[in-house]
């Protein structure tokens, strides 16, 4: 009953929220889930109010949300404006989400350092947060070909390559209400200000040094081992969200341009990447930028692309034809010391791959027309009936059917503007337009939902196998009738699991693109 009603209230909530509660509870139990979903519908619970919602014994609601920080699935902050300075805790649903994605880690650390590498990415996925020693005793029991001085050595290359981060010890967060500032008045010298630095040629020789790949600063300088004591280590997703978009970005460059821009692209976001990384970048979704002379050297380092030559005219020349191109992905940023800077545009990329993925689910749910007429949409905005039926070449009836089948399921949108008072609709005109986000949103939910039904079908289907074999029973002792069924039954959660993976791959490239957006809707409200 209880299975019951918490997958009914996951349901009920859908989208991501659905979801994060769906795999919490397949991961860690009904008792944690019942916690995270009364922290979805009231937010910053302390201990006590816990307890009231779930009616758990005080010991057993502890050793859950001890559990549930562990897996970094619920984060404690401290109230400094309450009697006693209590603590409080919410529901961490990206980190939920997340736990889709770690097989994918793990393949992705296998490929780039090898199967010991891989061992040591499981031991930090399976503990949320663990020690050195942990890692090792993990490492050990897993079967490691390695020792303990070369298992350390592949840890730290981890470390350096930012795909594990260091916890930091104490409260993860305080929490300070929020102070809305005054409105800042706009004056005539500001407004000259705000206009004269608003030209992309004005901004490019406004690079920061630290901005710059290849210069070290204070806290890229720090060097971090395992081996520390008393330190907890964890996995950094925005380190593998940057691999996964690279490749993603070195798809749309391959598929526009061919292989060989595609592999400039990708050199020059390797490049970039150890800066990129920084704490304060990843917050502020800033790009550093690199030199040619940084390029070549990331070049002979890498491993990537030993078959392929570059020089620096050559490398300098493609950047810069990069630049003039109307796509624009590349920005030239002025220059410094060692040369002239350049700048990938992250968030252009990043909505170009999302706007293709949408393209393609135009396509599946209104074919070809469809997709012809979304773009075209997309490109023009405002259209009559009549101008979509020519521009879109596509006959009257056809396009009205596309039309109203799209305009019922929200994909696309109708503005009236009337040409009287009396909004007499033979004096009006219908405009077809299309709202970005409120497609994107639509995908993305009907996406997370598909997810929550999938992950639920996996579940039935493993609870099924675990009944052929029975409390303490094994494989072997089954019939060959009964083997059959339990090897389809497998072979169903196999496709299950891999429908989903696919899936949480397209989730997590739409939701990287609304990130960029916001990240820089909030920059431009900044400057």
């Amino acid at each position: 009953g209880g299975r019951r009603a918490v997958a009914m209230s996951g349901r009920a909530m859908g989208g991501e929220i659905g979801v994060a509660l769906q795999i919490v509870r397949q991961h860690l139990g009904d008792h944690a889930v019942a916690i995270c979903g009364y922290l979805v519908r009231r937010p910053r619970r302390t201990l006590k109010e816990l307890q009231g919602d779930t009616d758990l014994p005080m010991g057993q609601l502890r050793n859950c949300l001890l559990v549930l920080v562990q897996h970094n699935l619920v984060t404690a902050s401290i109230d400094q404006y309450s009697k006693g300075r209590e603590c409080r805790y919410a529901f961490e649903v990206e980190e939920a989400l997340l736990r889709l994605r770690y097989p994918k880690f793990c393949a992705h650390i296998h490929s780039l350092h090898g199967e010991d590498a891989e061992k040591i990415m499981q031991a930090i996925l399976d503990s949320g947060r663990t020690t050195w020693a942990q890692i090792r005793s993990f490492c050990v029991d897993a079967g490691a070909h390695a020792d303990d001085d070369t298992l350390l050595e592949i840890a730290d290359r981890l470390v350096a390559d930012k795909y594990v981060t260091r916890v930091i010890a104490g409260m993860e967060k305080t929490h300070v209400p929020e102070k809305r500032a005054a409105p800042q008045q706009k004056t005539t010298t500001g407004k000259r200000k705000a206009a004269g630095g608003d030209s992309r040629e004005e901004r490019a020789f406004k690079v920061r040094r630290t901005d710059v790949a290849g210069v070290a600063d204070e806290e890229e300088s720090l060097e971090e081992s395992l081996k520390n004591e008393g330190s907890m280590w964890r996995v950094n997703p925005a380190a593998f969200m940057w691999d996964f978009r690279a490749l993603a970005i070195q798809q749309l460059m391959t598929d526009r341009y061919g292989p060989s821009t595609a592999s400039l692209m990708s050199l020059l976001l390797r490049t970039v990447r150890s800066k990129a990384l920084l704490v304060n970048n990843v917050t502020s979704g800033n790009i550093p930028v690199a030199s040619v002379e940084a390029m070549l050297r990331e070049h002979k380092l890498s491993n990537e692309e030993e078959h392929v030559k570059r020089t620096w005219n050559e490398t300098s020349e493609a950047l810069i034809a990069l630049c003039q191109d109307s796509f624009r992905v590349v920005a030239k940023m002025g220059s410094g010391a060692d040369g002239t800077h350049f700048k990938p545009d992250i968030h252009l990329a990043t909505q170009s791959i999302r706007q293709q993925i949408i393209e393609e689910v135009m396509e599946k749910k209104f074919l070809a027309t469809g997709r012809r007429i979304f773009r075209l949409l997309l490109e023009r905005k405002y259209l009559e009936s009549k101008t979509v039926w020519d521009l879109s070449m596509v006959p009257k009836k056809d396009a009205n059917d596309v039309l109203c089948k799209m305009l019922k399921t929200g994909y696309i949108r109708m503005q009236e503007v009337p040409r009287s008072a009396d909004h007499n609709a033979q004096r009006t005109f219908f405009l077809w337009f299309v709202d970005m986000d409120q497609v994107c949103k639509l995908i993305l939910d009907e996406m997370l939902r598909t997810i929550w039904v999938l992950l639920a079908k996996r579940e039935d289907k493993k609870r099924a196998c675990d009944d052929f074999i029975g409390v303490g029973g094994e494989v072997s002792d089954l019939t060959p009738s009964q083997l059959k069924q339990y090897q389809a039954l497998e072979h169903t959660v196999e496709r299950l699991t891999a429908a989903v993976l696919r899936l949480d791959e397209t989730v997590m490239i739409m939701r990287d693109a609304e990130s960029q957006q916001s990240m820089l809707d909030l920059r431009n409200r900044v400057d």
